[in-house]
């Protein structure tokens, strides 16, 4: 509406202006030149504004021609046409022909003494400069910037207002040319000549130019990194001298700098600082109806609303967004409409019961009605609201509504629209199978998988597939008959540029090939298995390879088990053996070993194993055979938790004096089960003697295993180890253990190894405190720090939690307070919201030692209390294994807080 309103001006403007010309060119009379040629100027500005920009050139060109066929005197309206015909060959992208325009009013008016026509002739020199500055390379700058040191010199004297401001903008060019040209520190010098200068200048205009060159000059520093020390105080320094001052462009400039010092503040972490500078912006511009003025009131109302947050006051934020919604609904500016809607559908976004999200879509319905701002957004919050309380119908259609709408049918070609409205398909998709309308359910995600091919963005490629894996599933076809969509799922996704993508596809065939096997369709589970080999036949992903090592062996034991063919089996086993032995990340090696016990099997049963192939003949492990030695293992283990150690003990040493020495390595894992269960119920005797004996022969035994699940019993094991060294005051030896579970598993990515590394660090750090070394103490808990810092798994953070306490007891203890506060400050921003019991206890520790350092009342009650005691302890690492404790010592973790 607002473009229709703006051509119909524009083509008001040229008829009035036709009008004009037509009449003075036939009245032919000196004395009406001047309104002549100002017909001739405004028609050009109209034509500009429909994009007519050759008619535009065309005019200026006969303006010009005009012009000089009369008598002298006209050089004000000559030189006006050149600059016009300038930009107009811009707006055409005509660089070289804009710079002529203004080479040629230099040429023809350079002598010029008019203030006016002087005006224009500056105003050319400077476009000419900023045109050539911007396009030529290095050469070309520096020209440019003995052009701008030019005009400034020419024109500085000159009195009118705008001659005063191009000056002013020759010089802030000047300094972005030479910012351009990497002198920094000539061009901080330039800037802040000018700030010098003419930063107090009558002429709002002058003034105005100079504070938006010093925000802008502020927002540079931010960018590299200088935004507390030198970008806010660069702003400070633009709200002193302009506050108050009631001349419009300054105000602006006010409001301009004030928003931007308080996003600045949110972005350095300074939320109270931020709020109270938003509060500054409100208080002095909240009621100016300038648009520029209000857009930055608007601006720093949202931000406002973001800061809230930062600060946990939830509850005062729509009391804020309502406030500005009521305010600022009469502006009809794009930008602020634009954040308007933001706010208003955050609004239903963030509402906390499905009911109240209806009453906010219906506000921004009746606000926007069939506007462009956020439509989808808000169509599918409905849509989110109308799912969520039960009117799955109602919801469906939301969605339907959306895609049928934005969807990629109907020609739409944004990119962010697009994935959108594929999205809400998807939902509507889901919706429709919850209610069992599969067949509604499969033509929407056909519709949201149509015409995605290689070229479209890996986000829509994604839910493309997956919308055909949710075809596949709806269908319920059985497993012979899915082959065909699992091969066109293959021929497009199956070696896609994104990892992620190809891991879908490749859990799809592995999926579809163990069905087959599950189904007793034996000859097309291994055809299934050899397709998916053969797609993965160059894959290097890790993820996917994982995949195709479990594939290879589901295939070995197919051959081998179930079909009967041992010798295509070893094949298959050999295959395993000579891909992957090269990869050594920890998720192969269980596979590595489990190939080579299968392979085993297979020389067994072919009569072809020799005594290389595990060190010495022995026969196969009968199932029934090991499923005992595995209960008499859970059995042993279940009498130690109920108390009866002893009894475990000897059950375990059954099974250990049979098979310890065995080299199967099924035997090997089993026995290495019995030993932590041995090595544990020894720790709950006492007997530490016993634990440090059990823990060398697993680790000698064991060490050197590749078998993931039996290298983390062998860190646990090792953990038991320390506890008892330390229990019994070998520290020397204790941290040596500590040292080697570091150096063997530090770099490991399996969740259990690392919460061992990490209780190693933690136990180090401590030990070394303790032994009044608090340096070396440090160093442990900074490395635990830099390793495990923003882990996700709980564990992982309380052990990180755990070093931060003992971490600023240290320092406080080097006397080093503002350290020891920082560090406080950093456990809570980071744990702050951990539902965790014992991580909560470690965030009231640091927030009451805070609160009695500042003398603040800190707010407590949100926080529930827990045991006040706390153990250096692991954690379980899976199925049976026990927890590895360590004894609490002097200093507990609830007293190192305060």
């Amino acid at each position: 509406m607002i473009a229709h309103a703006v051509e119909a001006a524009a083509l008001a403007s040229i008829a009035e202006a036709e009008q004009v010309i037509d009449r003075l060119q036939a009245a032919n009379d000196p004395l009406l030149e001047e309104h002549l040629y100002e017909a001739w100027l405004r028609k050009g500005e109209a034509l500009a504004q429909l994009g007519r920009h050759g008619e535009r050139v065309a005019l200026c060109d006969a303006l010009i021609a005009h012009a000089d066929a009369a008598p002298a005197g006209r050089a004000l309206w000559i030189v006006q046409a050149f600059n016009a015909k300038g930009s107009a060959w811009r707006a055409m992208g005509e660089a070289r022909r804009e710079i002529g325009a203004y080479e040629e009013v230099e040429r023809r008016f350079g002598d010029a003494s008019t203030p006016e026509v002087r005006t224009w002739v500056a105003h050319a020199a400077f476009q000419r400069a900023v045109v050539a500055g911007s396009l030529g390379g290095a050469f070309a700058k520096v020209d440019m910037v003995r052009s701008c040191e030019d005009i400034a010199r020419r024109y500085a004297g000159d009195a009118p207002e705008a001659t005063r401001e191009i000056v002013a903008r020759a010089r802030i060019w000047r300094g972005e040319l030479l910012a351009d040209l990497a002198y920094p520190t000539e061009s901080r010098e330039a800037f802040d000549a000018v700030w010098r200068d003419l930063a107090y200048a009558p002429e709002p205009s002058v003034a105005a130019r100079v504070g938006h060159a010093r925000i802008t000059q502020a927002m540079g520093l931010a960018e590299a990194g200088r935004r507390v020390e030198e970008a806010i105080p660069m702003l400070d320094e633009v709200l002193a001298a302009y506050a108050g001052d009631p001349r419009e462009a300054l105000r602006e400039v006010h409001a301009r700098a004030g928003f931007l010092r308080a996003d600045m503040l949110d972005d350095a972490g300074e939320h109270a600082l931020a709020l109270a500078a938003c509060e500054d912006v409100l208080a002095a511009h909240l009621a100016d109806e300038l648009p520029g003025v209000a857009l930055r009131a608007c601006r720093a109302m949202a931000l406002k609303t973001h800061v809230l947050y930062r600060l946990d006051r939830d509850g005062e934020v729509p009391a804020v967004r309502a406030a500005l919604v009521a305010r600022f609904s009469h502006h009809t500016g794009a930008d602020i409409e634009e954040l308007m809607a933001e706010v208003m559908c955050r609004t239903a976004y963030d509402a906390e019961e499905p009911e109240d999200v209806l009453p906010a879509c219906d506000a921004l319905d009746a606000r926007f009605g069939e506007s462009a701002l956020v439509p989808v957004r808000r169509w599918v919050a409905r849509g989110q609201a109308l799912r969520d309380i039960g009117r799955s119908e109602d919801a469906a259609a939301q969605f339907e509504a959306v895609h049928a709408r934005f969807g990629k049918h109907t020609g739409e070609t944004d990119a962010a629209l697009i994935l959108t409205t594929t999205r809400a398909a998807m939902a509507a998709a889901s919706v429709l199978r919850g209610a069992g309308r599969n067949d509604a359910a499969i033509a929407l995600y056909q519709a949201a998988a149509s015409g995605v091919d290689a070229g479209a963005s890996q986000a829509l490629r994604e839910e493309a597939l997956h919308a055909r894996l949710q075809i596949l599933a709806l269908r319920g076809e059985p497993p012979d008959a899915q082959a065909p969509m699992l091969d066109a799922l293959a021929a497009d996704f199956g070696r896609d540029p994104a990892a992620d993508l190809r891991r879908q596809v490749i859990d799809a065939l592995y999926a579809h090939a163990h069905e087959l096997r599950e189904a007793k369709a034996f000859d097309a589970s291994l055809a299934a298995y050899d397709r998916l080999l053969a797609l993965t036949a160059e894959e290097s992903d890790e993820g996917v390879l994982r995949t195709v090592a479990s594939a290879l062996l589901n295939k070995g034991y197919l051959l081998l088990k179930l079909v009967d063919r041992p010798a295509e089996a070893l094949v298959v086993y050999d295959e395993i053996v000579a891909r992957f032995r090269n990869i050594t990340s920890e998720a192969m090696r269980d596979t590595l070993s489990k190939a080579a016990a299968s392979r085993q099997t297979c020389l067994v049963t072919l009569d072809r194993l020799s005594g290389a192939d595990f060190g010495g003949d022995f026969p196969d492990l009968p199932v029934d055979k090991l499923d005992e030695i595995r209960a008499t293992i859970t059995r042993g283990y279940e009498l130690g938790e109920a108390g009866k150690q002893r009894e475990g003990i000897a059950l375990t040493d059954q099974v250990l004096a049979e098979h310890v020495e065995a080299s199967h390595p099924e035997l090997r894992n089993q026995c290495s089960r019995a030993l932590i269960n041995k090595t544990y119920m020894l720790q709950q005797l006492g007997q530490l003697e016993r634990v440090i004996a059990c823990a060398d022969e697993m680790d000698a035994r064991y060490g050197g295993e590749l078998s993931m699940s039996i290298q983390e019993r062998v860190a646990l094991c090792l953990g038991y180890k320390s506890a008892a060294l330390d229990k019994l005051g070998r520290h020397d030896e204790e941290q040596a253990v500590y040292s080697d579970i570091i150096a063997r598993w530090a770099s490991s990515n399996v969740i259990d190894l690392r919460r061992r590394v990490a209780r190693a660090f933690y136990c180090q750090g401590l030990t070394h405190k303790q032994a009044g070394d608090t340096d070396a103490a440090l160093e442990s808990y900074a490395r635990l720090l830099g390793r495990d810092g923003h882990a996700k798994d709980a564990t992982l953070q309380l052990w990180v939690a755990k070093a931060m306490i003992d971490q600023a007891s240290v320092l406080g203890q080097q006397g080093d307070q503002a350290g020891r506060a920082e560090v406080y400050r950093t456990l809570i921003a980071r744990f702050g919201e951990s539902t965790d019991a014992p991580m909560r206890e470690r965030v009231i520790n640091a927030s009451e030692w805070l609160a009695d350092a500042n003398g603040l009342r800190m707010r407590m009650a949100c926080w529930a209390s827990t045991s006040s005691s706390t153990r250096r302890s692991g954690t379980p690492c899976g199925g049976s294994a026990p927890r590895c404790p360590k004894r609490r010592r002097r200093g507990s973790a609830t007293g190192w807080g305060r």
